[in-house]
């Protein structure tokens, strides 16, 4: 592909992606790729404000002093256990300071980091090795060690346990900046094929994604960032990155439980939280059920949500009673923090898009595929997968494939929904399109379109909004027969309907905003299949 080069390693493996010169040029120019060093970050905030709050855990506050003196300790302990700059690691860790601490180690010594998420399993243990050059050690903690048996048979593993923060040497070891062109991280994002493709990101990639982060949400050195997403996973590593490079506060929250995570963000004193819309609904969920306590408990300024947006209820409850302001922010492991709000964004502004272009971000509609699939290149976008033959159908003409129908008006992007539009209930996947077809005659109906709800039982549940023509009232009884009169499968059959009082939720150009209608579909009248009238 046109941004990316591969070198081939003295072991004669095959190399990892590395951005190439017409890309570095390119974000060098404007200035998205600069002369920043990770020494800026975590160094720098421990000669700035050394007694400062840099991370918080279950087992209590690490200073910038304290972290800076633990990831030298860190780095000395890699040293020790054979770790050498270009060496392949794979770190297993869930949201601990332990984890954090060896991470910035890792990236420090000039390794490329593999990162799995402690709940992962042996076969991932096993992908991550192989795609690794060399012999790649596994930094996990014993008890995780123990649990993946076989796919540590013969690896040279390092305890986790040996970045705690304890206190180490009285000055840290030296160590060199590393090559920020080159694959620093690799992620695993599963395709369609279920198959994991590991996402190659360079210090250069991770860090413009952060800073968009930073753009998005307005977080600075007074920021607290609380993370529930898996350290591992891009939104942790990106809030890491925030982190460091911000000189703000960051808190982990290792087991989540609504009641209980509230009660530690309100400890940390938690003004950011980004992530999976569903863990957002939960804490509000909780917060609102707690009364006048739970109104004190929320100490968030900022939620940033990305995908599925929250249903409108909620988004009210978090702007009008906890004064919390949204964040829309669009991307993915591909392409972390590619487009979000805007600070002079208005609530409404924040809630009808996907928000502006970061800074070098650039988005072309068209592939050769679909005439609307959004394509996208920029600073934060990763250098590409670590088998070439998933660049092959991810790339075109040096543009990443989103798979997303995206249009674009003034700098600004609405995700429309997927190419392949697809409600995944209980790992049957049926089809938007075809229903959508299926509905076309409906007696009575000025407007239709189905989409998705999240269904704590079921992952998704396939939903029906209709406009009904005035005087006409539709049940979900009603579309079930007529779909099942059209000869549709009753095991692709809605178990929802949602009632619109007006025009559905449209772009400039006509589309249904699926995503709209997932966010408004709690406040307005419809009806549920009987499964759901139970629970």
């Amino acid at each position: 592909m046109d941004a990316t080069t591969r070198r081939v390693s003295a072991a004669a493996v095959e190399a990892l992606p590395r951005a190439g010169a017409d890309r570095v040029a390119r974000h060098r120019a404007d200035g998205s790729w600069d002369d920043r060093t990770l020494a800026d970050g975590i160094e720098a905030a421990a000669a700035r404000r050394p007694d400062a709050v840099a991370l918080i855990d279950g087992d209590g506050r690490l200073s910038w002093a304290e972290l800076a003196a633990a990831v030298g300790q860190g780095l000395a302990s890699l040293r020790g256990h054979g770790v050498k700059p270009g060496d392949g690691v794979v770190l297993v860790s869930g949201n601990t300071r332990h984890g954090v601490i060896a991470y910035h180690a890792l990236l420090r010594l000039g390794t490329t980091v593999a990162v799995l998420d402690r709940r992962c399993g042996p076969a991932d243990v096993q992908v991550a090795r192989d795609a690794l050059p060399g012999r790649p050690k596994v930094v996990v903690a014993a008890g995780e060690a123990g649990r993946l048996g076989d796919a540590l048979a013969g690896v040279e593993t390092v305890p986790l346990e040996l970045f705690g923060g304890e206190p180490g040497p009285a000055a840290p070891p030296p160590w060199d900046e590393p090559d920020r062109d080159r694959t620093s991280v690799i992620l695993f994002s599963s395709g369609t094929t279920g198959r994991p493709k590991g996402v190659a990101h360079s210090l250069n990639t991770l860090t413009a994604g952060a800073a968009n982060m930073a753009r998005i949400t307005s977080a600075d050195e007074s920021t607290v960032a609380f993370l529930i997403s898996p350290l591992t996973s891009i939104t942790g590593l990106m809030q890491v990155h925030l982190a460091a490079d911000q000189h703000a506060t960051l808190a982990l929250e290792d087991r989540f439980e609504p009641a209980g995570t509230l009660r530690r963000m309100a400890a940390a004193g938690a003004t950011l939280l980004g992530g999976a819309p569903v863990i957002a609904e939960r804490l509000l969920r909780a917060a609102a059920g707690a009364g006048g306590a739970g109104t004190g408990s929320v100490t968030l300024r900022t939620l940033a949500l990305g995908g599925a947006m929250l249903p409108r209820p909620l988004l009210e409850l978090a702007t009008d009673s906890f004064g919390i302001e949204i964040a829309r922010v669009y991307g993915s492991s591909e392409a972390p923090n590619f487009s979000g709000s805007l600070a002079t964004d208005d609530r409404e502004r924040r809630l009808s898009d996907d928000g502006a272009l970061m800074p070098g971000g650039e988005v072309r509609i068209g592939s050769a595929e679909h005439p609307t699939e959004g394509l996208l290149r920029g600073p934060g976008v990763f250098l590409g997968y670590l088998d070439p033959a998933d660049d092959q159908s991810a790339f075109e003409d040096g543009w990443y494939r989103t798979g997303d129908q995206i249009e674009a008006h003034q700098g600004r992007l609405t995700v429309v929904g997927r190419l392949k539009e697809l409600v995944n209930r209980n790992g049957l996947k049926v089809s938007l399109t075809e229903i959508d077809a299926a509905l076309a005659a409906l007696p009575g109906v000025v407007e239709y379109a189905s989409f998705g709800m999240p269904d704590p039982d079921t992952g998704e549940r396939l939903a029906v909004a209709v406009l009904a023509d005035e005087g006409v009232t539709i049940t979900l009884d009603d579309v079930i027969e007529y779909l099942l009169g059209q000869g549709l499968a009753k095991r692709k059959l809605p178990e929802q309907l949602v009632r619109w009082d007006g025009p559905l939720p449209r772009t400039a150009s006509g589309k249904v905003v699926r995503s709209r209608l997932v966010m408004e579909a709690p406040a307005k009248a419809g009806d549920l299949a009987p499964r759901l009238r139970q629970a």
